[in-house]
């Protein structure tokens, strides 16, 4: 995480807090429990307060570090605005084709085929695509890693129908697309 913090296209200089080493031990732990292929314990879900790079971490840089390991990883994200995951999901790939990922791990490539906003792929079978809650549905795709960044608008937060249809998507939607 540290190492491509400065790939991240749009992000303040690196000042790096505690926090940040429990954000990493954790998608670390969960993450080794999928490269050996063992049954994970728990989702992880983490609550904190805007600013404190999360989706920074958990959004964007995850997922290039798990091709590291392993390769073929897929990964589904969603949010409750597209032009959220898009962003993240651009930002994501911009880590992968920077000149220092692709000097680090030069079989990780891109393929030329599928390289869309909402949904790229490398050549060794590992993918991300976006998608959104209540909106673009991940139907059809599988994720080794899914992830939901701001799955409601805190606008509509206080709304019975917004919350139920987010509710629906977290415990119905995805849980149905995990490899």
């Amino acid at each position: 995480m540290q190492e491509h913090w400065d790939e991240v296209p749009g992000t303040q200089p690196l000042v790096w807090s505690w926090h940040m080493d429990i954000f990493c031990d954790e998608l670390q732990y969960i993450a080794e429990l999928v490269f050996r292929r063992e049954k994970k314990e728990h989702d992880l879900l983490v609550n904190v307060s805007p600013g404190t790079s999360k989706s920074t971490i958990f959004s964007i840089l995850f997922q290039p570090w798990t091709w590291t390991r392993m390769p073929s990883a897929r990964h589904i994200y969603a949010s409750h605005p597209e032009d959220l995951v898009l962003a993240l999901a651009v930002k994501s790939r911009t880590v992968v084709l920077s000149e220092k990922y692709r000097r680090l791990f030069p079989d990780i490539i891109i393929s030329e085929d599928q390289n869309i906003k909402g949904y790229y792929r490398n050549t060794l079978g590992g993918d991300r695509l976006s998608c959104t809650v209540g909106g673009k549905s991940p139907m059809g795709f599988h994720a080794h890693f899914i992830g939901v960044d701001d799955p409601i608008d805190p606008k509509k937060a206080l709304s019975e129908l917004e919350m139920k249809s987010a509710n629906e998507y977290m415990t119905h939607t995805l849980p149905s697309r995990k490899v």
